[in-house]
């Protein structure tokens, strides 16, 4: 018999490194898993395709704005190809099995933006948002600045 209150929760951690040293740990904070997310779950696990990755990339932006299930899109994106911005390939890993742990680290932006927002998603540019948070304001300085964000999705 299947479970059939299984609940998909996440969190995430946002560290900031400047020149290579930790000088800004975060601690865990509980994310919003979108709807858009949740069905392209169920989506996912309907099909048939074996070793298909519903994140694959992590979005960074500027917005302060409340995130809600509804979201399809961060509230202020930074924009893709400029200032050295591109979303970031994810890491995944299962560090126990109920959870699925993504990582990316925002390297080499030539702009001095204040993160306050971050998102996973299903491609590049455009696609599904599936979880989204805000950081906290996280301040990049220069570019030898990194950001790095550890998120967690836990299945119950």
């Amino acid at each position: 018999m299947i479970d059939a209150n299984i609940k998909v929760t996440g969190r995430l951690k946002v560290d900031l490194y400047r020149d290579g040293v930790l000088v800004q740990e975060g601690q865990w904070r509980d994310n919003v898993v979108t709807t858009a997310g949740k069905n392209s779950l169920a989506s996912l696990l309907n099909s048939a395709s074996a070793g298909t990755s519903l994140v694959t990339h992590m979005g960074f932006g500027t917005s302060a704005t409340a995130v809600a299930a509804g979201d399809t899109a961060l509230g202020a994106e930074l924009t893709i190809g400029s200032a050295g911005y591109n979303r970031v390939s994810v890491t995944r890993s299962n560090p126990s099995g109920n959870v699925i742990q993504y990582q990316a680290t925002l390297t080499g932006v030539t702009s001095t933006p204040t993160i306050q927002e971050c998102g996973l998603f299903s491609a590049s540019s455009a696609g599904t948002l599936f979880a989204h948070q805000l950081t906290g304001a996280v301040t990049l300085s220069s570019s030898s600045d990194s950001l790095q964000i550890t998120w967690q999705v836990t299945f119950s």
